[in-house]
């Protein structure tokens, strides 16, 4: 008998028990619930039949022995030896691949801690007071994050000092200025530059004198350009980089293929680009190979049209990530 009748086996049996043990490996434990909204895959499901697995019920309590002898007229000695077998390639899956899938109920799989979990398949529902009760498909309202786009050029802006300020700047100035020029007029004409301001109103001065005077001013007073370098405050705007991640920019190719290495799958998009980037950190190409069955996204870090080269290239994978597995299309 082929194993995977087993798989089948323990499937009709949860629809009728609550529970259903594979000794030496574990339990399968049904438990009931009303019916609710699934994020993932965004539909409202009816009433359901959850699976969960408890590696402690261990023990043969008979019933799956008893169902395979009814199935394929078989002794129980011969059943049990199914089972066994049955249960030697699951645990030799787990050690190798760190997952083994039961067709029709869900997935084995071992964490970083060596711990065997189990993932319900969702699609099958073990409650048969829900026989024909339609997955309402839902459409989940997201609102977009608006982010500002800042320009590298215009990092800073120029803004107008206080007016306060900037009056009394320029009376400091005008009087520089002003101390300056009387200086320059000082020196060059040799005299009281005020007695000579006040001597172009008197009307006993020649014009002689009056033209000497401003020849010699003119002559020695230069433009004085004076440069007032404006204040430079950095802009108050801020983008919130955390909720930005780009997308990586990889081949176009090799995460279309038929064989993924996988390292992570996640319903949320850009919680899969947080891990792709993380990736290229530690230079490792990655990207997102498509959805799996169960509407994740599933990030990638190689893909292969050879299962053989797959398999080759997941063996050096899992020393650095002994979690990693192999994705099938």
């Amino acid at each position: 008998m082929a194993l995977k009748n087993i798989e089948k086996y323990i499937s009709e049996l949860l629809f009728e028990h609550d529970c259903v043990i594979v000794p030496a490996l574990g339990g399968f434990v049904a438990r009931s619930s009303s019916s609710y909204f699934a994020k993932t895959g965004n539909a409202l499901l009816p009433p359901y039949k959850s699976i969960v697995f408890n590696k402690n019920l261990s023990n043969n309590d008979g019933l799956l022995a008893g169902y395979i002898m009814q199935k394929e007229s078989a002794t129980y000695q011969q059943a049990n030896t199914i089972i066994e077998n049955f249960v030697s390639n699951c645990r030799h899956l787990l050690e190798t691949q760190k997952r083994f899938e039961i067709r029709g109920l869900g997935v084995l799989y071992k964490n970083n801690e060596n711990t065997i979990l189990f993932e319900q398949d969702v699609r099958i529902n073990y409650n048969p007071n829900a026989f024909g009760l339609p997955v309402v498909s839902a459409i989940k309202i997201v609102q977009e994050e608006k982010v500002v786009a800042l320009n590298p050029e215009l990092q800073y802006r120029q803004i107008a000092p206080a007016e306060k300020p900037k009056t009394m700047r320029r009376v400091v100035i005008a009087a520089s200025i002003a101390g300056l020029i009387i200086t320059i007029l000082f020196v060059f004409t040799k005299q009281n530059p005020i007695d000579n301001a006040m001597a172009t109103f008197s009307p006993f001065m020649t014009k002689n004198r009056n033209v000497f005077v401003e020849t010699k001013i003119n002559a020695a007073i230069k433009p004085v350009a004076i440069k007032v370098k404006p204040t430079a405050v950095p802009d108050t705007t801020i983008i919130d980089k955390t909720n930005v991640v780009k997308p990586t920019k990889v081949a176009e190719d090799w995460y279309k293929q038929p064989y993924q290495i996988v390292v992570g799958c996640f319903s949320v998009k850009k919680n899969a680009y947080k891990l792709i980037n993380q990736l290229e950190e530690q230079h490792l190409t990655a990207n997102i190979a498509g959805q799996n069955a169960k509407n994740l996204y599933v990030v990638s870090v190689a893909g292969y049209e050879d299962e053989k080269a797959a398999r080759k290239k997941l063996t050096e994978m899992k020393k650095q990530y002994p979690a990693a597995w192999l994705y099938k299309r």
